[in-house]
Order: structure tokens, then C-alpha cells, then sequence
């Protein structure tokens, strides 16, 4: 292979892997959005609404893992004559990533702490319904069985 044939082939697989990073970039900016919203949803304490939410980020993320997996393949095959892909673009994709990483940490501690209450509150509500139980039968016989046969 000639040298501009390689630049030319070295061109368009690095045009394709900034074609990925663009959509990655897309993608991971919905991706905050969503964790932004799902933030918002626990706080409202709209559940239905955060379930619907976590399964359009499911969604999201097999989408970048696939691009993630397609932009690893083409820079294995430029190898060596990989031009300097570094750029604004990547260094903005590593901010996302760090913005949704910061906000998933907030919203699980957020989560966390739902869930505990929550335990709580059941516990509460099986100890009153076991006190009300012993109540109502305070003072009730129970019947006993008889064999009158002897």
C-alpha cells in the first residue's frame, strides 16, 4: 500500500471514530440529563416516573457500549498510524462522564436512604399490625377441640 492510499484509509477511519465520538457525545448529554431527572423524580418521590427513566438510561447505555466497543475496534486497526485523536471533543465526553458519575453517586446515597426509611416504615407498620392483632384477640377463648368418644 502507497502512502497516500494509507493516508486515505488512516483519513476515513479517523473521520469514523470522531462520526462515534459525535454520537457518543450526543448520547452521554442525554445520559446527564436523564440522572439529572431521575434526581428530580426520587425527590418528588414519583417512583413510576424514576422506573421509567431507569429503563430509558438501560437503553442509553447498551447504545454507548456498542459505540465504545466500535471505536476501540478502529483504533485497533489504524494500530500504529493512528493519528492523534485527542481532542475538545474527548475531553468534553470525560467531563460528561464525570458530571453523570458525580450525580449517579448523589442519587444512590439518595436512594439509599429511601430505602432504608422505607424498611423502617414496614417494620413500624408489622409491629402495630402484630400489637393490633393481640388486641383484638385479648380476652377472646379459643376454642377447644373435644373427643367425646371415650
Amino acid at each position: 500500500m502507497n502512502r497516500a492510499d494509507l493516508q486515505t484509509e488512516i483519513n476515513a477511519r479517523a473521520e469514523s471514530i470522531i462520526e462515534l465520538l459525535i454520537a457518543q457525545c450526543r448520547d452521554l448529554e442525554l445520559l446527564l440529563k436523564l440522572a439529572r431527572r431521575e434526581a428530580a423524580e426520587l425527590e418528588r418521590g414519583d417512583f413510576a416516573a424514576l422506573m421509567a427513566t431507569v429503563r430509558e438510561r438501560a437503553t442509553l447505555d447498551e447504545r454507548l457500549a456498542v459505540y465504545q466497543q466500535q471505536i476501540i475496534s478502529l483504533r485497533a486497526q489504524l494500530g500504529q498510524r493512528s493519528p492523534d485523536l485527542e481532542s475538545e471533543q474527548a475531553a468534553y465526553l470525560l467531563q460528561l462522564a464525570r458530571e453523570i458519575k458525580e450525580q449517579d453517586g448523589r442519587t444512590r446515597v439518595a436512594l439509599e436512604t429511601v430505602r432504608r426509611q422505607t424498611s423502617e416504615r414496614l417494620a413500624r407498620l408489622q409491629r402495630a399490625t402484630r400489637g393490633s392483632r393481640a388486641y383484638l384477640q385479648d380476652g377472646q377463648t379459643k376454642p377447644v377441640a373435644c373427643d367425646r368418644m371415650v
